[in-house]
């Protein structure tokens, strides 16, 4: 799915002048508040028009002020959430969603309105007036409204801070699989850096109504004035890892990297082949020249030293074990091993010194390094 955006719009003292084009599954637009999230996403379901620019999804133009062309809301194919919605319908929610239903030509009918009642729990409210709802049931019932009109695009504004923690964990393989399997493009926006890599890992970044950076997180990782919009200072290494599954009585979810077995901390939520990034600190990752049997670490993964990098009274050691690896350790220890680029050894790493990358938020700042089969070593920053 394509999306073409190049818009401008002046609202009072805001200026929003943004483009970008996108070609993935899905996108976040990620900024502080007052940034010009809800406004860009307005601009593409019709809700607000552009004072100029164009909109394109697919090759089908939504917008065009030099054509004179402005699609109306209800004929975009787009489905949208926004967080400060007040108008809402004044019928019950079984009501509403039946009538959304039925005005989904049946070729493109994904959902019935049964299947995200209970996916959105919504139930107890089918009887309800949508109007006498509070704010996190009413975003539930018009999640679900967006759904059941099959959207070709489908926006949500901070959607994922209204729902409980149960819903969320339902909710997101179920938009993964509309990404996968339907060709819909899913626009997140928030604040949140974690709750859009719940989604994807596809960055825009806005500022002032304006883009100031777009792309993959591993992309982004080399950009130092992103990271520090992003409010990120140290993460040497950040990895994607494909979840295996989950052993609670040994206490760790299995994972695997770059053909490498991986002990992770327990999350059982994950599910089974589902992607997540993680990061690792390069000073908890140890250095051994052999396989160390009785040891309670229990992630020694093997590489050759591809670099030893000076960094202040320290070496970086960068390891290539299909994915790449940076230790820090002493100079003393380089030298006691007798380490040299392209000797073979095995990174240590603890399992709880392994942190997943949506949980960044719960976490002291940091700022990435490393990221993947690159690395990125910012000798001169300063703490954000």
């Amino acid at each position: 799915m394509q999306l073409e955006i190049n818009v401008k719009l002046r609202r009072g003292c805001f200026d929003l002048n943004s483009q970008f084009n996108l070609n993935v599954s899905s996108a976040g637009l990620y900024g502080r508040t007052g940034a010009g999230k809800s406004t860009l996403l307005k601009l593409i379901a019709g809700s607000l028009q552009p004072q100029s620019g164009y909109i394109v999804v697919d090759g089908k133009i939504l917008f065009d002020s030099r054509r004179g062309i402005c699609v109306p809301f209800l004929q975009r194919g787009v489905g949208a959430v926004f967080h400060l919605d007040k108008s809402v319908p004044a019928e019950t929610v079984r009501d509403y969603l039946n009538a959304v239903f039925s005005r989904c030509s049946r070729q493109r009918q994904i959902f019935k309105p049964d299947f995200l009642i209970a996916l959105l729990q919504l139930s107890s409210l089918l009887h309800t007036p949508l109007a006498l709802l509070h704010d996190s049931d009413r975003h539930r019932v018009l999640l679900a409204g967006a759904l059941l009109k099959s959207p070709k695009v489908l926006l949500l504004d901070d959607t994922f801070s209204m729902l409980t923690d149960s819903c969320r964990i339902q909710l997101i393989p179920v938009l993964l699989r509309l990404q996968q399997e339907f060709d819909i493009l899913v626009l997140y926006a928030s604040q949140s850096f974690a709750e859009i890599l719940q989604l994807t890992d596809q960055l825009i970044m806005l500022e002032q109504g304006k883009v100031i950076s777009s792309g993959s997180v591993q992309e982004i990782a080399r950009q130092r004035d992103s990271l520090h919009y992003l409010g990120l200072r140290q993460l040497d290494n950040v990895l994607t890892i494909q979840i295996r599954g989950h052993d609670a009585k040994a206490g760790y979810s299995l994972a695997t990297c770059a053909g490498n077995q991986l002990a992770l901390p327990l999350r059982e939520h994950l599910l089974a082949g589902s992607q997540r990034q993680i990061s690792i600190r390069s000073h908890e990752v140890a250095i051994a020249t052999t396989y160390i049997k009785a040891i309670s670490i229990q992630n020694q993964i093997k590489g050759r030293i591809c670099a030893l990098i000076p960094y202040q009274q320290r070496l970086i050691v960068q390891v290539d074990c299909g994915c790449i690896l940076l230790a820090e350790i002493t100079k003393a220890a380089v030298l006691a091993m007798q380490l040299k680029e392209g000797d073979w050894v095995y990174c240590l790493i603890k399992t709880h010194s392994i942190v997943y990358l949506d949980e960044l938020e719960m976490l002291p700042q940091h700022h990435i390094v490393s990221y993947g089969s690159d690395y990125y070593l910012n000798l001169h920053s300063n703490p954000v």
